[in-house]
């Protein structure tokens, strides 16, 4: 059944969905088909009527005997009709497929629903020694010792083997000390009060190490740890409802391969309940998973691309199943879609977090053997090829010389991009993996060609004696509600220590009871006129001026709306000791207010003198920040801890640190006028450099270009 929207501009005779099967073997069956409409030139058609502007429409196909593949091509009958489609159409099996209703009429049990499904499919008598709805006649074990985990391969490339641990009857997760698992584990459990960690226990991701350990015990409790999740979540009531998220169920799915796999080669000839219930519920999820990917629920995004390489290696390790073939080809379309919609062909990724953007690169060449290895895919690995060396480009140029990414939009706390991406050079060899040497005093920085990512800036210096500097401002699009309102937000670096960044983390981590998220204005280093959070828009580069000894960036941005004319300028000197930022803010001819906002790391502490002077302060090093005022009044000035509730407690003084870092102290100041409001703050490493800024702030030309 296919679902979908027809967009018409004018009148028009309607559409139609030309409709063509296949066999097993490719083999094209004639037709008639049942249900289908056939002209002397179009021999099997479904009719789509087009009364409104916007028209839904269902199209149900019934496949004739034989059938394996179906082929619907969209057309218009008018060949000079307006027509589209709004998006590509959702797939659903029949009714009495459906995961939820399976579930509905044969129980929760996830055997049960296997037998239920297998009968629905109208499958084969079981063979001698399998029950009625057995898994047993599908499973084949040479492939379940082959099973591909991309997921997993991500994982490990990304955290490093030790990153999740199970070891002692203890688990360690998402950056948490190690927590006892109990005999009978409490599939409820949070005992870190975090979303990460509860993420990564309920994906059972933490068992697929053990299915491979040479100890039969070992193997054997983790399969019992499999079972004991599946016993504690029948369909529709989850001990814990972030074990439905579907990174978590595509990371599950993986696990129980890889258990399966072991069930399968110790498992008693006479006794395979084991290797039942976990083909059962691989099954569950399967069906759960390619349910979402059917219906378009997460298109385009890095989370379409993991949900179907999991449902991939699902396809691909049974075969024989029948429902192996319709996994396997959602899957592969969602790849091929997804990450032609995620990587522009100049190389450009969509994603605006930077970690998920190393994220999308490292899935994509774990799963370039297998694109390659499928004859329908192999020209989408092609391409890939030829766009993954571009994005490996452009993230060695978005590298801070300590080996940190800019924590951009969502940016769970991942410390050591350097080893990440030497991790990724090691196991996936190609010949553009070129970069700097690892390590902050290496030289040659920047790296020479490295593509600059666009709506960036970025200044990277290194030097033994001063120390490291660096210099981002991302001013990209800002597209979904769920984007962070960070454009023209900035981070920086001088003498070889991070004083102004992101707020970082991510929106799976709210931060303070109430609810707030990193995704908010307050939590990036913007400025907002009358408390007005930013909406969708972008930044555009205007000009780079020279002045003395700095650079002038001015970037005017629309994400304000209309009734403001937004101008940010970045002042950089030369060698990076120091830096100013002001925003001009032009309204009609009434009262105008703006608040802006500086993070610092949290290492930092704040000091204000009465001449509202600012300094932070760092072991023995110091900032100076000098607030600064071109058009209007600088009204006042503070510091605070952003959402300062007390934090959580937790067992351990390390518990969460990955991802429930404190916030640093947050710099607030306020600038007020009418029509006009320009300011801002000049921030160096030493007073010097605060005198070279004014001196470039108070250039006639910079001047009138933001007070104008």
């Amino acid at each position: 059944m296919f679902k979908g929207q027809v967009i018409a501009q004018g009148q028009s005779d309607g559409a139609l969905a030309q409709v063509s099967f296949r066999d097993a073997r490719g083999n094209p069956i004639p037709p008639p088909y049942p249900g289908t409409l056939a002209t002397l030139s179009i021999p099997a058609f479904l009719d789509i009527p087009v009364h409104r502007e916007a028209y839904r429409f269902t199209l149900k196909v019934s496949p004739p005997p034989q059938a394996a593949t179906v082929e619907i091509g969209f057309a218009t009958w008018d060949p000079d009709a307006r027509l589209a489609l709004a998006a590509a159409p959702d797939v659903f099996l029949d009714d009495e497929l459906r995961l939820a209703n399976l579930a509905e009429e044969a129980g929760p049990d996830a055997e049960a629903v296997l037998a239920h499904l297998l009968g629905r499919l109208g499958a084969p008598r079981p063979t001698q020694g399998a029950a009625a709805g057995s898994i047993l006649p599908y499973l084949d074990p040479a492939l379940l010792e082959e099973a591909p985990s991309p997921l997993r391969s991500v994982a490990l490339l990304r955290d490093g083997p030790d990153a999740a641990a199970w070891a002692d009857g203890s688990v360690s997760l998402a950056s948490c000390p190690a927590w006892a698992l109990p005999e009978v584990p409490d599939w409820g459990s949070d005992p870190f009060r975090s979303h990460a960690w509860r993420l990564a226990f309920q994906s059972l991701s933490w068992t697929c190490a053990a299915a491979g350990n040479p100890e039969r015990a070992v193997r054997d409790r983790a399969v019992a740890v499999a079972l004991a999740w599946s016993r504690a979540n029948p369909w529709g009531r989850p001990a814990d409802t972030l074990s439905l998220h579907p990174a978590c169920m595509a990371m599950r799915l993986e696990a129980m391969l890889c258990l399966l796999g072991a069930a399968m080669r110790d498992g008693d000839a006479a006794d395979r309940s084991a290797v039942e219930r976990l083909g059962a519920e691989i099954v569950r999820h399967a069906a759960a998973l390619a349910e979402i990917l059917a219906q378009h629920t997460v298109a385009g995004s890095l989370l379409e691309a993991q949900v179907a390489a999991s449902l991939m290696a699902a396809g691909v390790t049974l075969p024989a199943f029948p429902m192996a073939r319709h996994w396997t080809d959602l899957a592969m379309i969602a790849l091929r879609s997804g990450f032609e919609a995620m990587i522009d062909p100049e190389g450009a990724v969509t994603e605006p977090s930077y970690h998920r953007r190393l994220e999308i690169l490292t899935l994509a060449l774990v799963l370039m053997p297998v694109l390659k290895g499928r004859p329908d895919l192999a020209p989408l690995a092609d391409i890939l090829d030829l766009r993954l060396a571009r994005v490996w480009g452009g993230l060695i140029a978005l590298l801070e010389p300590d080996g940190a990414l800019p924590p951009f939009d969502d940016a769970p706390g991942h410390t050591d991009r350097y080893r990440w991406m030497g991790r990724v050079a090691a196991a996936h060899r190609h010949p553009w993996m070129t970069g700097p040497a690892v390590g902050p005093t290496s030289g040659g920085w920047p790296l020479p060609g490295a593509p600059i990512p666009s709506g960036t800036i970025l200044l990277r210096r290194t030097d033994a004696a001063a120390g490291w500097s660096a210099f981002t401002a991302d001013f990209s699009e800002q597209i979904h509600p769920q984007d962070h309102r960070d454009c023209t937000s900035f981070t920086f670096a001088t003498g070889g220590l991070r004083w102004i960044t992101e707020r970082g983390g991510s929106q799976a981590e709210p931060f303070g009871p109430r609810g707030l998220h990193p995704a908010a204005a307050r939590a990036h280093n913007i400025a907002i006129p009358e408390g007005r959070e930013p909406g969708a828009g972008v930044g555009t580069a205007r000009a780079t001026l020279t002045l003395g000894e700095a650079a002038v960036h001015l970037i005017e941005t629309s994400v304000h709306g209309p009734d403001y004319r937004h101008i940010r300028a970045f002042v950089l000197l030369n060698d990076l000791a120091g830096m100013a930022v002001f925003d001009r803010f032009l309204t009609g001819d009434r009262p105008l207010s703006v608040e802006g906002f500086l993070h610092l790391d949290p290492s930092v502490v704040v000091a204000l003198d009465p001449s509202h002077r600012i300094f932070g302060l760092r072991g023995e090093r110091r900032l100076h920040i000098v607030p600064h005022g071109l058009a209007g009044r600088i009204d006042d000035i503070g510091v605070h801890r952003p959402w300062a509730e007390p934090p959580v407690p937790v067992p351990h003084p390390r518990a969460g640190a990955h991802h429930r870092a404190r916030p640093g102290p947050c710099l607030r100041y306020t600038l007020s006028g009418v029509r006009c409001v320009a300011g801002g703050l000049l921030i160096a490493g030493a007073s010097d450099g605060i005198a070279r800024l004014m001196r470039a702030v108070e250039a006639a030309g910079l001047r009138r270009r933001l007070t104008e």
